[in-house]
């Protein structure tokens, strides 16, 4: 999809978030985190940076530093490949550290947000969309520093008309979690639109809200994925015109 494309897209949910404001109900829009809003490259970068000073491997440490941070591969064994690591003890070594960290709190704060995001979810909310970040991170381990992660980034977050709602155990599947939370965000209001990164999560939303807007974020997604069904529009990231 060309940039002017996704651009109509951005442009007519938003028309549509008014329309249904001055109509007098409520407009929702939905956004999942992780590679649709948030990109957790960095958080993957710095997991790895600290496993490689804390082995003492120089060699690994250059090859992370002197490496991409951003729009990272979907697996850890691929990003590692990325930066041309191949000793086996080392990536089963890094593999069991970045797992130990990247589903906590603490960690979330390497985050950085996809091009555009924070400024085009503020721009719904200002609309009079109520914002739903759907997130398959869990409650138990991540809420805390999810909600700085946000706020920290200034997207609209503890205000009314904002909800995050997270998976309740970390090993419940993410497409389990949103298919059983569908009905919970029809309550809210009118579906607009809704944003994620991998194909099922389209897919589903696409059938359970057929008359809003499913976009699938082109970041990164689980291995073999879903054709996306026809009429799912494609963006990359959130980037609008000056003065859109």
């Amino acid at each position: 999809m060309s940039e002017s494309t996704a651009s109509h897209v951005l442009d007519r949910i938003l028309a549509h978030v008014r329309a249904v404001k001055q109509g007098g109900k409520t407009p929702v829009v939905v956004f999942d985190l992780d590679h649709t809003l948030l990109d957790n490259g960095p958080r993957t970068v710095e997991l790895l940076l600290e496993f490689a000073r804390e082995r003492g491997d120089a060699l690994l440490e250059s090859r992370l530093v002197a490496g991409p941070r951003h729009h990272l591969p979907y697996l850890l064994k691929d990003i590692l490949a990325g930066v041309g690591e191949d000793r086996v003890d080392v990536i089963d070594a890094a593999v069991h550290a970045w797992r130990g960290g990247f589903f906590t709190d603490a960690w979330q704060r390497f985050d950085e947000p996809v091009a555009g995001g924070c400024a085009y979810v503020r721009a719904c909310y200002e609309a009079g969309a109520t914002v739903v970040y759907l997130s398959g991170r869990d409650a138990p381990n991540m809420a805390v520093g999810c909600l700085e992660s946000l706020r920290r980034h200034g997207f609209p977050i503890a205000l009314a008309h904002t909800v995050l709602v997270l998976k309740p155990a970390f090993e419940m599947p993410d497409l389990e979690f949103k298919r059983d939370v569908v009905d919970f965000i029809g309550t809210l209001g009118d579906v607009v639109a809704s944003f994620d990164n991998e194909p099922g999560n389209c897919n589903m939303f696409h059938r359970m809200f057929p008359a809003a807007e499913t976009v699938f974020v082109e970041t990164s997604w689980a291995p073999n994925p879903p054709p996306l069904d026809t009429g799912i529009a494609t963006v990359r990231d959130f980037v609008r015109p000056t003065g859109a």
